[in-house]
């Protein structure tokens, strides 16, 4: 019996699962699989359909990445963006909406490593510089709500803190505590939130993000004493791009304007255990004309207080803040 080549293996195949298994070829490929990088190029050389669908797939994700900004891929990812991120804000543009969910999108689409002896390749990451990330000086945030300018944390009454309460930092030797829901800044009003700021300046990236192709990858990691009310804390970490100078962002929050760029941000529900740290991440296409960020740490306990009363939190950390630049990987032989 002829054993099956890879020719007669694929050419019959229907498309779509033709394509599913190209992208597991990728995939494997991309982990340095020698097996399965012979394989897809040998494939490439025998199919044409294979090589058909491969392209396409290539000329799809080109078109992602250049045209972010068309609104018919806006609603085309509409769903996509719904499901992995919990917006803030209603967003009002389509560079917005895609800001959470095209950056996974495009890096799933680019995880092709050979095309006929060409591979995808990516510049280094690199980390963006910000102010006290691990919270290891032992200066307390400012509790004067949003920011007036960059490199300082500063939002609802806080303080900087060692191991305590059965709590050991994430990394280093202290961490951040939320401690009330209210700041000496009384507008916007948040009485149930605790919220942390900090700006950071990107215009020395310029040149990195005008294409762009350019996404910060963000985390943070979270933690709280053991509750006991039936509705535990969320955490939530978000990430905003702005262009113009930081005092649009104290009257975009206060008139609610939906002025920034694009935005990304996440949620997660307290575990209950205070051994364990819990991560929030995430990644966020720059827009080119990006001039600064703003990373958001928000604690929001289960149990209501009276809006004009502030939350007193028992026992809710952060730690570790960590922004990446990084950007889309291209073909190059």
């Amino acid at each position: 019996m002829r054993q099956p080549t890879p020719e007669n293996t694929f050419m019959n195949d229907d498309p779509a699962d033709l394509e599913q298994r190209l992208l597991r070829l990728l995939e494997a490929a991309r982990a340095d699989d020698v097996h399965a990088r012979r394989t897809l190029n040998e494939l490439l050389r025998q199919d044409p359909c294979a090589r058909k669908t491969f392209a396409t797939l290539l000329v799809d994700e080109h078109a992602l990445a250049e045209n972010l900004r068309n609104e018919s891929i806006a609603t085309l990812l509409e769903s996509s963006a719904g499901a992995m991120s919990t917006p803030a804000r209603k967003p009002t543009s389509s560079w917005r909406q895609l800001s959470a969910a095209a950056a996974g999108l495009i890096a799933g689409l680019t995880s092709a490593s050979l095309l006929f002896g060409y591979a995808y390749v990516a510049p280094e990451p690199r980390q963006i510089p910000i102010a006290n990330p691990g919270f290891e000086s032992p200066i307390a945030p400012l509790a004067d709500g949003i920011p007036s300018g960059f490199g300082t944390w500063s939002g609802d009454f806080s303080e900087v803190v060692g191991a305590e309460q059965g709590i050991v930092p994430r990394e280093g030797r202290m961490m951040f505590r939320f401690l009330r829901s209210d700041s000496k800044d009384p507008a916007p009003s948040r009485a149930n939130h605790g919220n942390m700021y900090q700006f950071i300046d990107v215009r020395s990236l310029r040149e990195a993000i005008a294409d762009g192709t350019a996404t910060v990858d963000w985390s943070a990691w979270f933690n709280c004493v053991e509750e006991s009310s039936e509705k535990p804390t969320q955490f939530e970490a978000s990430m905003w791009a702005f262009t113009g100078e930081p005092s649009v962002v104290r009257a975009n929050w206060v008139g609610n304007l939906h002025q920034e760029l694009a935005y990304s941000t996440w949620r997660v529900t307290a575990d209950r255990d205070p051994k364990t740290w819990q991560k929030i991440s995430g990644s966020l296409i720059v827009p080119p004309d990006t001039d600064f960020l703003v990373i958001e740490l928000k604690a929001i306990p289960g149990e209501k207080t009276p809006q004009e009363k502030p939350y007193r939190f028992a026992g809710h950390y952060a730690d570790d803040v960590q922004l990446t630049l990084r950007k889309q990987a291209r073909f190059k032989p």
